[in-house]
């Protein structure tokens, strides 16, 4: 980074001086999640940078919410900024296609760690840097979920996922590939959250929710069940009460 007042980088990209981010943050590139927490939470500040966000107050704490955008320049950016601000615990959310045949569409994976199949992380550290989540919250995580999905016929899974940038790149050979080598999902993001977290001394975790399974023909393309749509629709609104509960324990 350029040498200079950090506060200039963080208005642009979040709307806010340093110091007006929570210790813990909140990143999603899912805007209808973000809509949500806004309408539910109570609001004390928007963000109105690049990576729009808030400052709310769930359940007594403090948190930020930042809208991260899709892929993984576009996040670790959001990330690697944090690390000016009094932000110390990181936990993004977003959708997931599994890897796995009997992970089912609306169950919930936990990224333990991400393969780095993205590039923009591969310009701070060597490609060799692991990118996993952090242990302590990621245990906290794993509490709440656990607690919240019980009983409703919602799986929650924990291991590795790749992190890719081309969308267009995941073909059947390369899924069967990774889903042979015990990967449990794709997404875009994680690796480089988990890689910037970890370099510059933040704790991230993340979970997201299942959309699709292409290796079990579930394309993201194809249309979903209304069984399949009401049990996204479940999982993804229980998200809000797990997030609660989480910043509570953090």
């Amino acid at each position: 980074m350029h040498d200079g007042d950090p506060t200039k980088f963080t208005k642009v990209l979040y709307g806010c001086g340093c110091n007006e981010i929570s210790e813990t943050v909140l990143m999603t590139p899912i805007r209808a999640w973000f809509d949500a927490w806004r309408e539910r939470w109570d609001v004390k500040k928007e963000f109105k940078g690049y990576n729009q966000g808030f400052c709310a107050v769930v359940n007594d704490v403090e948190v930020s919410v930042l809208d991260s955008r899709v892929g993984s320049p576009l996040a670790l950016d959001c990330t690697y900024y944090l690390r000016f601000t009094p932000c110390k615990n990181i936990v993004f959310t977003g959708l997931i296609g599994a890897l796995q045949p009997d992970i089912e569409v609306g169950d919930i994976i936990v990224s333990t760690g991400a393969l780095r199949g993205e590039g923009a992380s591969r310009y701070f550290v060597d490609e060799a840097y692991p990118a996993v989540a952090d242990f302590g919250l990621t245990r906290e995580l794993a509490g709440v979920l656990d607690e919240i999905y019980e009983g409703t016929g919602i799986n929650v899974h924990y291991g590795p996922i790749y992190t890719t940038d081309a969308f267009a790149a995941e073909t059947e050979e390369f899924l069967k590939e990774w889903g042979s080598k015990g990967l449990l999902g794709i997404e875009m993001e994680t690796s480089a959250v988990y890689t910037i977290a970890s370099l510059f001394g933040m704790r991230a975790t993340s979970f997201h929710v299942v959309s699709d399974n292409p290796v079990a023909k579930k394309t993201f393309f194809d249309a979903l069940t209304d069984a399949e749509r009401k049990r996204q629709a479940e999982s993804s609104k229980l998200i809000v009460e797990a997030l609660e509960r989480l910043v509570k324990k953090i």
